[in-house]
């Protein structure tokens, strides 16, 4: 078929998007994640580095000096959770940060849970591993740390040939300068891989965007999906037409009088004394239906009275409505006078 061969060139429609985030089609780029958590991590070194060590350090001479006793089992729950205590508040930094950049890519997408056996199966991640696509990000991980190191090196290299005069240096002036280099090189590879998960984002998201890209066909079926096809449509007015038609016409026989001007309108009046307190438009019709309307209340006996402001008037309103005030003198006479006819009055 023709749409088959169409070209996507059609941005996605919010349906499209919708279904692709129930399928679990999201943009979440794992660089960014990762550049995310490392940032959260450098911070709280940065930050409260000093504090950390301090309290890992008390933290290891109460051990080795039995502060906390001397049986295993008591001093392996005491610095389980003291260690917990003391890194938590520094790794929960960078888990926030993990789950802004996160939300921040593609928002909230919760897939309901399935248990794919591929996925936790050894020999499936070991074909994952050697099929051509691991291969590939293989050799990318590959040549970005390469040079990632090359360019630490390149920036660094001045400092590198400070590294043999640091043994003839005191302890703290030995200390400084070392921070100062690891920081310097921690400082590099931080930024460079931050730059290679933007420029990895920024890809990600078009191969993301590509792919969900439609065709105009693809549109115009969603289209019809969401609003219903317009011949089905159609056939259902249509139907329903008819339907409310037919109710109609098996009022007439039922009505009072038939008020027309006198070929193009017909509007059929009930009125009930005492039930009623103003006649009611049970049926009317234009044309064809008018005609319909005269026959079967010809056929029932139904008066039909020849009106034709009277009956422009009534065809403005609905039906299974009261007529309005206005009309009250005007449809008074005309049933005054099917009255006299029948001998009523």
């Amino acid at each position: 078929m023709a749409e088959d061969f169409q070209e996507k060139t059609e941005s996605a429609t919010p349906r499209r998007r919708q279904k692709a985030r129930e399928k679990g089609q999201i943009l979440r780029n794992k660089d960014i994640v990762s550049i995310s958590s490392l940032g959260g991590m450098l911070m709280v070194f940065y930050f409260g580095g000093e504090y950390l060590f301090l309290s890992l350090s008390t933290l290891t001479g109460g051990i080795l000096s039995m502060r906390y006793g001397t049986d295993p089992v008591d001093v392996s729950k005491i610095a389980f959770l003291q260690g917990i205590k003391i890194l938590l508040p520094f790794f929960s930094v960078s888990i926030i940060l993990v789950i802004i950049t996160s939300v921040a890519q593609s928002g909230w997408a919760i897939k309901a849970f399935t248990v794919d056996i591929e996925r936790i199966n050894p020999l499936g991640k070991m074909k994952n591993f050697i099929s051509m696509n691991g291969v590939t990000e293989l050799l990318k991980s590959i040549i970005k740390f390469a040079v990632g190191g090359w360019v630490v090196y390149y920036v660094l290299r001045k400092d590198m040939r400070t590294l043999p005069s640091l043994s003839a240096m005191e302890l703290n002036a030995l200390v400084k300068v070392s921070a100062g280099i690891i920081g310097r090189a921690v400082g590099l590879a931080f930024l460079y891989y931050l730059v290679l998960a933007f420029v990895s984002y920024l890809l990600e998201r078009w191969q993301h965007e590509r792919s969900l890209r439609m065709t105009k066909y693809e549109i115009k079926e969603e289209h019809k999906e969401v609003e219903g096809d317009p011949r089905i449509k159609s056939r259902i007015r249509s139907i329903q037409k008819e339907t409310a038609r037919m109710r109609m016409m098996q009022e007439v026989p039922k009505a009072t009088v038939v008020i027309t001007n006198p070929t193009h309108l017909a509007v059929a009046l009930r009125y009930e004394d005492k039930k009623m307190f103003a006649p009611k438009i049970v049926a009317k019709g234009a044309g064809v239906v008018a005609e319909k309307i005269k026959e079967i209340a010809a056929e029932h006996g139904v008066p039909i009275v020849e009106d034709k402001p009277v009956a422009r008037a009534l065809f403005k309103l609905d039906i299974d409505t009261f007529i309005t005030e206005e009309l009250y003198v005007a449809v008074a006479r005309i049933l005054a006078y099917i009255y006299k006819i029948k001998g009523k009055i």
